[in-house]
């Protein structure tokens, strides 16, 4: 499983994660997480097309999870230090 979209992807690294998803693609199971909508994908992606390439490959046979509320991290942290969690 892999975390998706955490920073934005180079050209290169925008073609290695394609051809992950294409080889993976009706053979493997992936298992990959967001916090952005799949409308935003854009955003991390340097290219359009290849953001609705991959998310077609991706959501053909998906399963997909939509979370909402508190990162479960934020939540352990401010839990530590009695709510008052402050960020650098």
């Amino acid at each position: 499983m892999g975390e998706v979209g955490f920073a934005p992807l180079d050209d290169t690294g925008a073609q290695l994660l394609f051809r992950l998803v294409a080889a993976a693609y009706e053979r493997r199971a992936l298992g990959i997480a967001s916090h952005w909508s799949f409308e935003d994908w854009g955003r991390f992606l340097p290219e359009h097309t290849t953001a609705v390439s991959l998310l077609d490959r991706l959501l053909h046979h998906a399963t997909t999870v939509v979370t909402s509320g508190q990162s479960y991290r934020m939540r352990e942290a401010k839990t530590r230090t009695g709510g008052s969690h402050t960020t650098n």
